[in-house]
Formats: structure tokens, sequence, C-alpha cells
């Protein structure tokens, strides 16, 4: 793996970096990858909060989101496949973008024409379908992000992503909440209106361009080694020689550059446990202020809206303080507010339905998970060799979803044996694992005064 160095910049540079064109489609793309995560954990979960399923019921649904953490098993195809007639016009990346969004787009209509009470089950699936069209699209998204863009413009990247990301989710959790209140709409409908806002990101894949392939000194080394490997077996030619290479160039080369890193298997439990705490805390908010007698648009503007412009300050926050303290600090800064806010949630129990309290334990989490997000994902991406960049982010991501989708998923079990106050201690006690990891890759990879400094080949 090449050396990876990110230098420190003035604050007007840092601030330019945004302006560019190949950064800000990052955003409209980062978007259309929240629309799938909002309607699930903002519009979906409202829903059933609304109707008479149980937290257990409502939790499991969060399981339908088990896609996104096997998406790696399939990242391979979409990084080396080209549809029939889609490539001709749009190329490899664009082409696989606009399918996922379009079926995605489709999805969600149907979503809307279920009926949880009536039929649970064909909810289940049409959620699990979105997840399934989702996590395709955020493979396409992620190795298109890290292709295109510098090095020293992954922060930002990450930063101007996850914007676009929550204000998606922010999108179908307050938005659904006043236009159900206040419009006085049917649900059928208003997934409809919510399917719409995928053009955002289909008009984005349009207008940007298609990313070069890179082809890196690495990959050609390792495909000249497969040959002579080949030649000696006698198969120097026929489809045979030409599918076991392109197995082994887009499935066994990516895993085992990266099973070739020492202390490989903490980055792995890193990406399992950093969010953990946070992903449990937050899986059954809506469900939980309810429970606490706050009315609908008291949670929306108290609560949500407050939230949103948290979250908005906080990623910028963790961009800028990666500049100034460094990535290895400022993971650990990070980890240890989400675990702190994770109790506010608790005092909140303690103090009831006060809505200025509301709002500041849920500006205080999403502050944190705003500065968390940031710097995860540009921690994960300059984990990524570029020779494979879509297979190992999906890999590295594949096992945050992990954590978000099943992980997650036992909360609302938990809540009902131990309530509510006791459900959000134990989700501060299991950020700590998050925590400790973090103080053992300190002892593995070298991090200078900025940001981190991969500086030898097996890290």
């Amino acid at each position: 793996m090449s050396p990876i160095k990110l230098r420190n910049k003035n604050l007007s540079s840092s601030l330019k970096v945004y302006l560019k064109p190949r950064v800000l489609a990052i955003l409209f793309l980062g978007f259309s990858s929240g629309v799938p995560y909002g309607v699930l954990t903002g519009a979906l979960s409202y829903w059933v909060s609304k109707i008479d399923l149980t937290p257990s019921e409502i939790s499991l649904l969060i399981a339908a989101g088990f896609p996104y953490t096997i998406k790696f098993l399939w990242s391979p195809i979409i990084d080396q496949v080209k549809l029939p007639i889609l490539h001709n016009f749009f190329g490899q990346r664009r082409s696989w973008l606009l399918l996922s969004q379009s079926l995605l787009a489709a999805s969600i209509i149907w979503l809307g024409f279920t009926s949880p009470t009536q039929d649970y089950s064909e909810t289940y699936f049409v959620a699990f379908l979105i997840a399934l069209f989702g996590a395709t699209q955020d493979i396409v998204i992620d190795g298109f992000r890290i292709e295109v863009l510098e090095d020293d413009e992954q922060a930002a990247g990450a930063a101007i992503y996850i914007y676009g990301y929550r204000i998606a989710g922010i999108i179908f959790s307050i938005g659904v909440i006043y236009i159900y209140n206040l419009m006085d709409i049917n649900w059928s409908l208003l997934f409809i209106i919510g399917s719409s806002t995928m053009l955002v990101g289909m008009l984005a894949a349009l207008l940007i361009k298609e990313p070069k392939p890179r082809v890196t000194e690495e990959k050609i080394k390792i495909r000249i080694e497969l040959d002579k490997i080949l030649e000696k077996k006698d198969l120097k030619e026929g489809r045979f020689k030409e599918y076991f290479a392109w197995i082994y160039m887009s499935v066994i080369a990516p895993f085992q550059e990266f099973l070739t890193r020492r202390g490989w298997f903490v980055f792995l439990l890193f990406a399992l446990f950093y969010k953990l705490g946070d992903s449990m805390a937050i899986s059954l908010q809506t469900k939980y202020f309810l429970s606490l007698g706050f009315d609908d648009l008291v949670i929306a503007n108290s609560g949500k809206a407050v939230g949103f412009w948290a979250l908005l300050a906080g990623l910028a926050v963790g961009g800028a303080m990666m500049n100034k303290v460094g990535l290895w600090k400022a993971l650990l800064i990070c980890a240890i507010l989400q675990l702190v806010s994770n109790l506010s949630f608790s005092a909140l129990y303690v103090i009831g339905a006060n809505p200025y309290f509301l709002a500041f334990t849920m500006g205080f989490e999403n502050f944190s998970t705003g500065m968390g997000a940031t710097v995860l994902v540009a921690y994960l991406s300059l984990l990524c060799n570029r020779s494979f960049t879509v297979t190992q982010f999906a890999l590295l991501s594949a096992l945050t979803q992990f954590t978000t989708k099943i992980l997650s998923s036992p909360s609302g079990y938990i809540v009902e044996y131990i309530d509510w106050f006791w459900f959000f201690i134990v989700t501060a006690i299991l950020a700590i694992p998050g925590v400790l990891l973090l103080f053992w890759i300190r002892r593995i990879q070298s991090f200078d005064a900025g940001y981190s400094d991969f500086a030898n080949d097996k890290i």
C-alpha cells in the first residue's frame, strides 16, 4: 500500500476545497445515498411508531437493512461487470448508479402501499429491497468518491458526503412529520413524494463525469505475477484464464492485500464497534420521545430540527478538528463525546417531557454523531488501497452497517426488559470498546501531528 499523507492547510485553503466541482458533486451523491437511510430510519420508523407495533417489532425492522452488512460480497461484480446497453451510454460507474437509483425509487413507492399491521412480512420485504438497492448504490458512490478525490481532499469529501447524506435523513424525519401533521395526506402519497427525491441523485449521476479507471503500478505488478503463474500451468489462453484472472483481481487480490497488513483484524473490529453505542441509542428515538409524552410537532421542532443544525455543525467541526489536532485525536474525542451523549437520553428520562432538555439532548447527540461520522469516513477511506477502493471500502463500511442494522436490532427487546433509563446506560457502556480499540490502533499505526502517516506498506 502506497503511503498516504495529508497536509495541514490554512483556513482559506481548507474552505476552497469545498468549491471544487468534483467535491461538490459528492454532496448530491451523498444526498442520494441518504434517501434509503432516511426512508428506513426516518419515515418508516415514524410510521410504525404511530401505529400499534411494539418496540421489538419496530427494532426488528432495522434488521431489514441486512444487505448493507454484506455488500462487499457483490462489490467485485459492480467494480468489474459492465451493464449491457447502459454502459455504452453512461459508463460503468454511472450505469450501475442509475440502475440502483431507479430500483430504489420504485421500491420506496411500493413501501407506501404496504400495511405493517395487516401484512408485516410484505413491509419487511420491501424494506429489505430498499436496503439491497441502497447498498448497491453506496458501493458505486463510495468507489466514485475515493477514486475522484485526491488524498488531501478526502476529509472534505467525507464531510460534504455526510452533509448530503444527513440532509436526506432529516427530510425524511422532520419533513415527514410536518407533511403528515399539517397537510393530512395518506402514507401512500407521502412515500410517492419521498420517492421523487431520488431525482437529485439521478440528475447528479447524469451530469458528473465517469471517473477514469486507475491503473496503479501495484495492480500492474499483481497482474504480471499472475500471468507468470498461469503460464507455468499452461493456461496461456482460453476463457478459464480470463475468468480466473478476473476473479483473482477483483475478489482475491483486494482481500489478500488488506489481510497482509499488520493489525488488519484491529481495523475490522474498530469499524464494527466505533459506532455501536451511538447506533443503538438512535435506533428507537422516535418511539422513546413519544413514550415520554412529547407530541409530534414538539419532537420535530425541539428535537429533530435542533438536532439537524447541530449535526451540520458537528460535521463541519469534525473536518476542521482533523486539521487542527490530527486524525487519531479527532477519532478519540468523537468516541468519548458519542459515549457521553448517550447518557443525556437517560437524563431526559429522569427530567421528563421538557422540550428544552429534549433540544439539548438531540443537539448534543447529533453534534457528536456528526463529528464522529466525518472522522470515521475519512479514516476508513484512507485505509483503502487505491488499487482496490471499491471492494475494500465496501468491506469496511459493511462492518459499520452491520453495527447499525444488525447489532442494533435487539434494542427493542432490551428496552422491554430493562426500560428506557437503563437502556441508554447500556448503550454508553457498549461505546467503550471503540475507545479502547483506538489505543490499540495507536500502537499499530503511526500518526503524525496532522493526519495519519501510513508510513509503511504493511501497517
